[in-house]
């Protein structure tokens, strides 16, 4: 039994309202977030008693704010639009998700759990490409990424410049390097692989601490996808996943009464510059994709959701 998803924020109704549900004319489809979820993931599993598990644990992940798929899927997955163009895919985790025990003193990062969900991220991922594709020959890069790592500081009771959240972020780049490439390992296995393991590569998961059994593996068998992780602005996710922090940007204060987000005061500046510079620099090396280095050295007047 999965269970119903709950809005905490009257703006990602708002969201979800204008983004993301599906309306043919005067006909409303979507009558709720979770009619959304089940579009999305009976539209790419594969019509077997394993597709409908695999739905299932989409729709907890989904219904949960832990994983939000991209958003051509949730625009267009079972609606009938063509998925043809469906070019390296995305989905983001929402690390704040993963924190137990929030705002108590045994508040802690479930890395476990997160690991677990980044292999389903490229699961869903690869589902999506097999279903809009129907045939596979090559490996397409695709990009889990982050939403919610300032909301996870918060939960933990760790400043955004604190030296923990330079050893949080580590944990999350390390987690998620691990936890996709274990769900490109499990998805060559049952699918087979459409790459081999590049002698780069192999170098890189080993100086990211990535368990050796899993880089043997990969040299072994070869990977479904070699290039899985990104770390990029995802506006529309955020918002939709209750207003949501993005990628390792700081939090947002309450809206004002004119509806404008305004950025923690100890955020701005050059000190909230440093701090977003240390954050980005301390992930890259866990991070397949190229971070852009625009992200560091914006400022709170350059984001948010686009108009």
């Amino acid at each position: 039994m999965v269970r119903a998803t709950r809005f905490t924020d009257p703006a990602a109704v708002d969201a979800w309202d204008s983004w993301f549900r599906w309306r043919d004319g005067d006909c409303l489809h979507d009558r709720t977030i979770d009619a959304t979820w089940w579009r999305v993931a009976n539209a790419i599993v594969p019509r077997s008693p394993e597709g409908l598990r695999l739905a299932h644990r989409y729709v907890d992940a989904f219904s949960r704010w832990q994983l939000l798929p991209d958003e051509r899927l949730l625009r267009g997955a079972g609606t009938g639009a063509c998925m043809d163009a469906l070019e390296s895919p995305c989905a983001v985790l929402n690390v704040a998700a993963f924190v137990t025990a929030p705002r108590t003193r045994h508040a802690r990062f479930d890395d476990e759990r997160f690991a677990g969900i980044a292999a389903l991220a490229v699961r869903l991922l690869d589902d999506a490409l097999v279903a809009s594709r129907r045939m596979r020959a090559d490996a397409i890069a695709l990009r889990v990424g982050l939403i919610g790592f300032a909301d996870a500081l918060h939960l933990l009771g760790i400043d955004h410049e604190d030296a923990r959240a330079i050893e949080l972020v580590e944990l999350v780049g390390a987690t998620l390097a691990s936890g996709t490439l274990q769900g490109s390992l499990e998805l060559a296995r049952e699918r087979g692989a459409l790459a081999p393991a590049p002698e780069h590569l192999l170098w890189s998961w080993r100086d990211r601490r990535v368990p050796d059994g899993l880089i043997d593996t990969a040299a072994w068998t070869g990977v479904r996808h070699s290039c899985l992780t990104a770390i990029e602005m995802q506006p529309l996710l955020a918002s939709l996943a209750n207003g949501a922090s993005d990628a390792l940007e700081p939090r947002s204060l309450p809206r004002a009464r004119d509806g404008a987000a305004t950025t923690h005061p100890a955020m701005s500046g050059n000190a909230g510059a440093a701090s977003r510079r240390e954050l980005y620099a301390a992930i890259q090396p866990w991070i397949d994709a190229p971070i852009d280095a625009s992200l560091s050295l914006s400022t709170p007047t350059q984001q948010g959701v686009p108009s």
